[in-house]
């Protein structure tokens, strides 16, 4: 019977394909409940329970409507999904499977009123899957009357193998699943691209009196209705004991430092700390915004101390200001392992650090006048502290100019804010504050310089390839291998996540 009216929240985000996502979250989950103590929905995995986690997910893929099967405390498990639909914006219609203690394909049917003659996802609550990988299974819609399921070819890679549902295939065909086949060339990621006729055959299933979701898939098998859409590479976890819950954990925190802007002092220095000290956030009620926040209040601090003229607060300030910098690379880390990206947190992250790099310019040209006022100081202040501002300028206006990232090359790593911080954190910890912003804004300005030229050349069919050959690609080349991808994979997308953090 369905349990609740559809919970709809306001959502500005357009849907990139018009279905809905049935999760199933019916079963008991005795393996993992038992070690966690409720309901495996509420189970807590890095920052999120596994039900927000799998919605969460599907949203960032532009899912905006969902239909979650319950079962075991469906009331608990209910209001946990109702908080989500609230905080993830979205729809979320209820319905409680009575069969579910048969088994997952008794709980899959009884989604079959709310989906009606619609397409649709279907996943367990407990499967983590990437969404690299949902959006390829987006993008590969079923024929009428056909289920598609997203398979993993990489069988070293798949976490407890021997539990793992296995497939056979037949080209892109499924000729055979079940967790027990001795011969198979893929994995069951659990994620399904469906049509309502997975209803009929889960019916016929349920008639010879097998209730599983895979005898429901073994009769769209003899149908030869079931495809396959390889996903290899695009990780994903089945979550479903608690040495499960442990590797998915670990496979979260291991990509809290890995960022694709990150400068020279960013990726040697401050990711080592700052991806220990998200993990401690991600234990509170933090949101990405807040720590954001935070950064650009350590930052004010150093502010403030820099303008005092002392000695003794300037290594305080420079202390302060790699704390900023370290901070500053916490919010996108609680944001992706929270699945929070979203262009307005980008965009409060990026004024907030131009207001805060202002402001120690500000301070340190105070301080240098205070104590020397000489006419040249307040100019020369100026100047680095422009720098600052077109650091920053040169490099988005070059995306929203010509449509693709900027090359991530050695020089344009030298204008970064990580080394600028660095360098100012230094020279305040030395006592020569004034020092240092001169050394960077002269750096900067000059690197600026150096790419406003060699952009001016590459746009006129002047390839200047020893300049703009990204990291590690060849300059020998006639083009810079890996140019294309730098470019391709920067491009504007339907949900940009590129500098994203938190709504």
């Amino acid at each position: 019977m369905r349990l609740s009216s559809s919970l709809v929240a306001m959502n500005n985000l357009e849907p990139r394909q018009p279905l809905p996502a049935v999760i199933l979250a019916a079963g008991e989950g005795g393996r993992l409940w038992l070690a966690a103590g409720k309901p495996k929905p509420l189970v807590e995995l890095v920052g999120l329970t596994l039900a927000e986690r799998t919605v969460a997910q599907l949203r960032l893929a532009g899912i905006s409507r969902f239909i979650v099967v319950l079962g075991f405390e469906a009331d608990r498990v209910r209001r946990q999904f109702e908080r989500i639909a609230h905080a993830r914006h979205c729809s979320i219609d209820f319905v409680v499977a009575r069969d579910w203690k048969k088994g997952n394909g008794a709980s899959a049917a009884a989604a079959a009123s709310l989906v009606g003659d619609s397409p649709f996802l279907l996943t367990m609550v407990d499967h983590i899957v990437s969404l690299a990988a949902v959006e390829r299974l987006l993008a590969s819609p079923p024929s009428p009357g056909h289920i598609k399921l997203a398979v993993d070819f990489a069988k070293e890679s798949v976490f407890d193998l021997d539990d793992a549902t296995k497939v056979r295939l037949a080209d892109d065909r499924i000729t055979a699943i079940g967790k027990d086949l001795s011969a198979y060339d893929a994995l069951d990621t659990g994620l399904f691209y469906c049509t309502p006729a997975l209803f009929s055959a889960i019916r016929r299933g349920a008639a010879n009196g097998r209730h599983s979701l895979s005898a429901g898939i073994s009769e769209c098998i003899r149908k030869q209705r079931m495809d396959a859409v390889d996903v290899t590479g695009h990780p994903w976890i089945d979550v479903d004991t608690p040495e499960a819950h442990s590797e998915a954990k670990r496979r979260i925190e291991a990509g809290l430092g890995k960022s694709t802007e990150d400068g020279f002092v960013a990726r040697a220095l401050n990711r080592p700390i700052s991806a220990r000290l998200s993990r401690l956030l991600l234990r509170t009620r933090l949101t990405p915004n807040q720590v954001t926040v935070m950064g650009f209040s350590l930052a004010m601090m150093a502010a403030a101390a820099l303008a005092t003229a002392h000695a003794g607060w300037w290594i305080a300030a420079g202390v302060l200001i790699q704390m900023a910098s370290i901070v500053d690379g916490c919010d996108g880390e609680i944001a992706r392992a929270k699945l929070l990206h979203s262009n307005r947190g980008a965009w409060l992250d990026t004024l907030l650090d131009r207001y805060s790099d202002i402001a120690i310019g500000v301070a340190i040209t105070f301080a240098a006048h205070s104590l020397l006022p000489s006419p040249w100081i307040w100019p020369i202040g100026t100047l680095a502290i422009i720098s600052f501002l077109m650091a920053s300028y040169v490099t988005k206006e070059y995306q929203l100019r010509f449509g693709r990232a900027f090359p991530d090359t050695f020089a344009n790593r030298l204008k970064r804010r990580d080394l600028r911080l660095l360098i100012l954190a230094v020279g305040a910890v030395l006592g020569y504050p004034f020092v240092g912003l001169i050394v960077v804004g002269a750096m900067t300005h000059g690197v600026i310089v150096f790419l406003i030229a060699s952009t001016w050349q590459q746009e006129s069919g002047r390839f200047a390839r020893t300049i703009w050959a990204p990291l590690g690609a060849d300059p020998q080349a006639s083009q810079p291998a890996g140019l294309v991808e730098v470019v391709a994979s920067a491009a504007p997308s339907p949900d940009p996540q590129p500098l994203a953090v938190h709504p």
